[in-house]
């Protein structure tokens, strides 16, 4: 039981950077040069998910909408003062 937890849990690890290294090739596909923004963006929303399902008590479902919620409401913040300069 123990080894398919592992497994499961290697399996979700990859899927994350999967996803995150797509999101990279496309920025970089369509803008021209690397953004590494979206990565960060990506740690910052996993950050803020294990803070509100460990410190606050969240469910796993309304820490991810709050993860989303949080990390939106931040990259419009940053792009509108830096991002939309550049």
């Amino acid at each position: 039981m123990e080894l398919l937890s592992i497994a499961l849990g290697g399996i979700a690890s990859g899927m994350v950077l999967f996803i995150v290294s797509v999101g990279l090739s496309v920025t970089m596909g369509l803008m021209g040069f690397v953004n590494l923004a979206h990565g960060g963006f990506a740690m910052l929303g996993g950050y803020v998910i294990v803070y509100a399902m460990g410190d606050l008590g969240f469910a796993f479902l309304p820490a991810l909408v709050a993860g989303f919620i949080v990390i939106a409401a931040v990259s419009v913040v940053l792009e509108r003062l830096l991002y939309a300069r550049l």
